[in-house]
């Protein structure tokens, strides 16, 4: 099929002229006059491709062209003229309407040179814009299978209830986390930060979090809960960072509902907050090597007591390493001394209260890297 071509000439011989001159090429539209170029174009378009005189009544070529990208921003625009004009040439061209400019009178060789560029470059523009489109929806559609793998926004399993929030950079990305039930007795919490963002750290974080899913993965011979340390240990040697190309950060702890503990070790993590019920913080900080890189230095695991009204606040490198303007970064302190201040509010509102901070800090400029922050409560009934 031939490609669609519009031209607009206030002269009628000439577009006479280019219809005989181009009809075994193109099918040639004309209108001689603009005000019928934009009718037409409505009427029978999209043109990829539309040649307009420079001068014509009422309305100049320029002017026209720039009436045809709010019809249709990919149309390529061609002015031809009969004055050899440098200043319209370079004023057309920088307005960026125009693609190419030519002179009457041109040889149809150049003409149809000129045309058949238009119509590459229309091919370029709207095959990227659908490329483009392709990946936004495959984009979507991976952060759609992502959340799938995050617990509700309030996830209470027995006595432990976890709220959350989730900022990714991007579509998608390298964070992830999960409560998981081990026995009667015990629930699992991790959080892991993927190295990067973006769909390679979201593939990375998902196929962690997929071994991760099921409770056998954390039980031993006998049924018995693999100690946190052991954990961290094994997925070291699971994922050496040839296997993903990626080392990732990973908090991981058990709950004892029956001894009221947290039992933890953290593999090279940022040291989550333990918020007592009456104020006080303690920073969880034993542990070991980031995953991946398999360095043969054993993890240092811990436990401590966690009674009816404790909270675990860990995050991710994201929300303290979140910069200003000037290059500040958030920091742990000051994350610290949010969460103080915000201590007798509710865990969903907590988490509310230290994101607006940290935007108002940053004074709302986009996300530099993926923002997880959780609140693990234990709640004693």
């Amino acid at each position: 099929m031939k490609p669609r071509i519009l031209f607009v000439d206030d002269d009628p011989n000439i577009l006479t002229s280019f219809r005989s001159l181009l009809r075994k090429e193109f099918k040639i539209d004309t209108a001689d006059h603009p005000e019928k170029g934009l009718a037409l174009f409505k009427e029978n378009g999209p043109y990829p491709v539309v040649v307009s005189d420079l001068k014509m009544p009422d309305m100049n070529g320029l002017e026209f062209l720039a009436e045809i990208e709010k019809l249709d921003e990919d149309a390529i625009g061609i002015i031809l003229t009969g004055h050899a004009d440098i200043k319209a040439a370079l004023t057309a061209l920088n307005q960026g309407h125009v693609f190419r400019f030519l002179t009457k009178p041109a040889e149809r060789d150049t003409i149809t040179n000129v045309i058949n560029a238009g119509l590459e470059q229309h091919k370029l523009i709207t095959g990227n814009k659908e490329k483009a489109r392709i990946i936004k929806e495959d984009l979507a559609a991976a952060a759609y299978i992502q959340k799938s793998f995050l617990p509700q926004e309030t996830c209470t399993l027995g006595n432990v209830c976890l709220s959350w929030m989730f900022k990714p950079s991007g579509d998608v990305g390298g964070d992830m986390f999960n409560l998981v039930p081990l026995d009667d007795d015990k629930t699992a919490f991790y959080l892991l930060d993927i190295s990067g963002h973006g769909v390679s750290a979201a593939l990375a974080a998902v196929s962690v979090s997929r071994l991760l899913s099921r409770s056998d993965h954390f039980t031993a011979l006998q049924n018995k809960v693999i100690p946190p340390s052991e954990l961290l240990k094994q997925l070291d040697a699971d994922f050496p960072i040839e296997r993903m190309n990626k080392h990732f950060t990973m908090f991981y702890s058990v709950i004892s509902k029956s001894e009221r503990t947290l039992t933890y070790s953290s593999a090279g993590h940022l040291p989550p907050l333990l918020l007592r019920k009456n104020g006080d913080i303690e920073h969880l900080e034993k542990g070991g090597s980031v995953i991946g890189l398999n360095v043969g230095i054993p993890f240092e695991q811990d436990t401590v007591s966690f009674h009816p009204g404790d909270r675990l606040i860990s995050y991710t490198d994201g929300l303290s390493e979140y910069e200003s303007p000037t290059g500040e970064q958030f920091g742990a302190p000051r994350l610290e001394s949010c969460v103080l201040n915000h201590s007798s509010e509710g865990s969903v509102r907590l988490l509310d209260c230290v994101y607006d901070e940290m935007l108002a800090f940053g004074e709302n400029q986009p996300l530099q890297d993926d923002v997880t922050l959780c609140c693990l409560e234990f709640t004693g009934a």
